[in-house]
């Protein structure tokens, strides 16, 4: 990270992370990135450089489709097609933008499957280190790192909201306790995961697949109940902190009570993606609390903590 951005001097990283916009300066920092990937195709004047590979021309064509561009002469002409994909990223909407370097990803993940498939993949090996998917996955992430971008890339090519290495860690800690012993739950944790960071950001479903999440915990905990009953038999058995349970209790009165969260509901919804985030903190908390207060009651589940 450079002095300006460490000291807060550089104009061109703000202070609250960048998630729903993509400006100027972001996408020409990107563009020469992608210059590293392209090269000038269909024409024997042109060589493929340096093996790079991705064709310009073509990149020009499948994008205009996509995004429903008008194809000019010039996307399509050797000494036009650079200007043509550089404008192309420059003046497409702000979610094209992100849309544009999933799509790019995902044709340099394809080019590369096609070099390690070759009967002759061990002399690919040089240009997959020097303009392969990993070398893209790389400058992108440092790319949206220095600039303070919310998104970041996975090993897919899939762009999610980066999300504090802490909580991270909490998450991931989770998903591995909960696949055996609280099958449903799972299912819910990993579409409020992704709800909460994969485009599109799904801020309602995110907290109805949570509390769905905690919800299955508890009927594993008390058989054939809901969040609501399960809120009631703890009460009634008095072995956690009441105040806690009634933090559990307004947690799940939030969600019900949020339209178009965990019922339909006419009226438009005023969930934000801060309010998805939280409760995806507070709920991973209250699974885990869950988790070890079933081990406690059952001993012989016990596995290794959190």
């Amino acid at each position: 990270m450079t002095f300006s951005t460490r000291y807060g001097y550089n104009n061109q990283n703000p202070a609250e992370a960048i998630l729903e916009d993509a400006p100027s300066w972001l996408r020409l920092g990107y563009i020469k990135i992608l210059e590293q990937f392209t090269y000038t195709d269909n024409d024997s004047r042109y060589e493929n450089s340096a093996g790079r590979p991705l064709g310009t021309k073509y990149l020009n064509e499948k994008i205009c489709i996509k995004f429903r561009r008008e194809i000019e002469s010039s996307a399509t002409d050797s000494y036009g097609c650079d200007e043509f994909l550089s404008d192309l990223v420059e003046s497409c909407e702000w979610y094209q933008f992100y849309d544009f370097i999933e799509i790019i990803g995902k044709e340099i993940k394809s080019e590369e499957k096609m070099w390690c498939e070759s009967p002759k993949a061990s002399e690919y090996s040089d240009r997959i280190e020097r303009c392969g998917f990993g070398k893209y996955l790389y400058l992108i992430n440092e790319l949206f790192t220095e600039s303070n971008v919310a998104w970041k890339m996975d090993e897919d090519g899939i762009l999610k909201k980066s999300l504090p290495q802490e909580l991270s860690q909490r998450l991931e800690f989770i998903n591995e306790e909960i696949q055996d012993t609280f099958e449903s739950a799972h299912a819910h944790y990993l579409k409020a995961v992704k709800y909460s960071t994969v485009r599109p950001i799904d801020p309602e479903n995110s907290i109805k697949e949570i509390t769905c999440a905690i919800e299955s915990i508890g009927r594993v905990m008390y058989p054939k109940s809901t969040l609501g009953k399960v809120v009631q038999e703890m009460t009634k058995e008095n072995l956690l902190p009441q105040h806690l349970i009634t933090l559990i209790e307004k947690f799940y009165v939030y969600a019900c009570a949020e339209p178009s969260v965990r019922h339909g509901n006419p009226a438009t919804s005023s969930v934000l993606i801060d309010d998805a985030e939280f409760c995806l903190h507070v709920g991973a908390a209250i699974i885990r609390y869950l988790i070890a207060s079933y081990k406690k009651r059952h001993p012989e589940k016990n596995q290794s903590p959190l």
